[in-house]
Parts: structure tokens; sequence; C-alpha cells
């Protein structure tokens, strides 16, 4: 494919992180993308962002089936909850896909789509913009001169995120149809049932919007750093009665390291706070990753180390570049030169993997679905 032609692509789910990021970086790079479709279940938000980004009208469904049956190079799926039906018509459908996270619920769906881009020879890539982060890049190339690593600390608190979209002026219409929902919400609960069994209704909604929607960037992110973890040790979850959860859970990896994972929703504070911190005999790495709904903010690497007899700390900003515009360009670079995806299907099935395993941890007696084999 040359380079110089720009690839066609149609959007499904035109909400807020594709009207955040996305489309915007899409439509940013002609020479890159065209896009050429879009679906979304709302036809006012279709109209809306179908006007801004100029897609033809007879271009714009509110069927994703009808999308994917157009004359595209790729697909790119940005709606919530599970992705696995989208993505498995558009790889049967002969596109490259594109999926934000998760990739899907069950490690079975993962299954299913890795082999359906096998089969179709199409590139599958999963939405990690974390890992095409340049502040993220350089703290992983920055551990490998640490010598002993003993421990690293993981902790996100994540405050509620209305704040961080006002300045957006994200579009929002309610005029889906209820019926039209109902159907799609019963999917998604019984791919989660499937996962994790019949637990719970809440801890059915925590294992789809906690655990596998937002946890599932930072285990992505441990993993692109340190790899597989041998053991997940306990998995705590407090207030046991609520939404808004606290999660910290404990992985032993080889060499006898230890990682301390703490997820915490606190809503009220406007202060994202996300650190990986690798602390080693030699010195620390730590990554600080800013909210994923401020364009252009930098990643900060904070380095300590000795020198001399004495400790120093130094901060480095890598780079103002935005991480979701380098996942794209990635996946663009992956389509036109024929490239495995960093982030690719077997990286999201083995996130779901680790995250079942964390899932587990916290009811190692009766706890049915595919999480049940790990407890």
């Amino acid at each position: 494919m040359p380079e110089s032609k720009p690839l066609r692509v149609g959007v499904i789910g035109a909400g807020g992180i594709a009207q955040m990021m996305h489309l915007h970086y899409l439509f940013s790079m002609p020479e890159r993308y065209q896009i050429a479709a879009l679906s979304d279940l709302s036809q006012g938000l279709l109209e809306s962002m179908g006007d801004k980004y100029r897609v033809p009208e007879n271009c714009r469904f509110t069927h994703y089936q009808d999308l994917v049956a157009q004359d595209l190079d790729a697909v790119l799926i940005l709606t919530g909850g599970n992705h696995y039906g989208q993505a498995l018509a558009a790889l049967h459908a002969g596109k490259h896909v594109f999926v934000e996270k998760p990739m899907c619920y069950t490690l079975h769906e993962a299954d299913e789509m890795i082999e359906a881009a096998k089969r179709a020879n199409r590139k599958l890539m999963v939405g990690y913009m974390k890992r095409y982060d340049p502040g993220y890049l350089y703290g992983q190339r920055a551990i490998k001169s640490l010598r002993e690593i003993r421990y690293v600390q993981i902790n996100t608190l994540h405050p509620a995120e209305t704040g961080y979209q006002r300045h957006h002026n994200v579009q929002r219409f309610r005029d889906i149809p209820p019926d039209v929902l109902e159907p799609l919400q019963k999917a998604d609960d019984a791919s989660v049932i499937q996962a994790v069994g019949h637990v719970s209704p809440l801890l059915r909604e925590i294992y789809a919007n906690v655990v596998i929607g937002s946890m599932v960037h930072d285990v992505n992110a441990l993993r692109g750093l340190m790899g597989e973890p041998e053991e997940v040790l306990f998995t705590q979850l407090w207030p046991e009665d609520r939404q808004d959860v606290c999660i910290t859970t404990a992985l032993k990896y080889p060499n006898d390291v230890r990682v301390i994972y703490t997820w915490a929703y606190l809503d009220e504070l406007r202060d994202y706070f996300q650190e990986i911190a690798i602390m080693a005999s030699s010195g620390r790495v730590r990554i600080q990753f800013p909210s994923p709904y401020l364009r252009h903010f930098p990643t900060p690497v904070v380095v300590q180390g000795m020198e001399d007899g004495a400790s120093y700390t130094k901060q480095i900003v890598v780079s103002y570049e935005e991480a979701f515009q380098q996942e794209l360009i990635a996946f663009h670079d992956c389509i036109v030169h024929d490239k495995q995806p960093l982030t690719d299907g077997a990286t999201g099935r083995a996130d779901i993997l680790v995250l079942q395993k964390i899932f587990a941890a916290l009811h190692p007696k009766g706890l049915g679905g595919e999480a049940g084999q790990f407890a």
C-alpha cells in the first residue's frame, strides 16, 4: 500500500474518548487518514460528528454492520464496554482493526479475535496509548540500567472524569431508544458472567468498569516494563458494597520481586495521579502519567541514583507529543509497512489473563467463570 495514500478508515463510536482524542487526531493527519465512515447508536451524535469531520452523509450508520461492509482499509472501534462483536465483524469483513481497551471481556472472545485476524491476514491493535507515550518509553529504557530491582509500586488515584472532560465540550444526545440499549447491556453482562461467574451485580460492574475497563491500562504498562508475573499473592477490595472502590493487589515476579498495585477512586479532588515506581538497590525510576483526557500534557520521569558517593534526583520531560496521536501513527505504520503492532491481540489477551487472576484472588473459593480456574 503506497505510503502517500491515506488510509480510508471507519470509526465505530463517536462518544467521549473519540471526541476528545481519536477523531481530533485522525482529522489532523490527512496524509495518513481519511475518516470515510462513521457509526454511532445516537443519530444526533452521528449527525453532529459527521458534519464536524466531513463524513459523507451516505457513510453515516447507526448499525456498525453497515459500516464494516463499506470499502475501508481499517476500522477503529471506540465504543464503551465490550468490543468483541464489532471487532470480529470488522475482521471477518477483511478490515484492519484498532480497538480501544479492553479488547473484550473473556479469554474465549480474545482467542476468537486473534484467530480472526490471523485468518484474514489483518492487523489487530489494542489502544493502550500509554505504551506509545514518549515519557513511558524513556522510563522503559531507563530501568534497564537498574541493578537488583526489588520492588515496584503502582498508585492510581482516579478522580471523577467530568472535571477533566468539561473543557472538551463533549457532545451527548439522549436519543438512543431503550429497546436498542437493553440487548447490548444484556450481552455485555453475559460476557462478564462468562469471565467471572455469577458473582453479585456490583462485582460484575466492578470487573467491567474498573478491573477490565481501567486497571487494564496499568497492567499492560507494568507488563511492558517487567514482563509476566509469576503469581497473584492477594487482592483486596474496599468498601465492598459501593461503586467508588479501592483495590490493592500484590504480584510476585521472578527474582523475588514484588509489585504492589493500588487503584483508588477518589472522586472529589480534581487531581489525577498515576505513578509506576521501580525501586532497585542501585536507583529508582518513577513514571508519572497525567490525566488521559488532557492533550499534550507530558509524562515526567523521575530518576534517582548515586554519583561520586552522592545521591541525585532528576526529572525528565521527554516530549509534549500526545500519546493518543503516537499510537495512531503507529497503527498507520503497522498497516503500511506490514509490521506487527506492539500492542496486538496476544498482548490484550495476556492482560485479561492477569486481571482475571487478580479478580479471582478476591474470592479464592466458589468463583465461577473463566476466572474460577485461577482461584
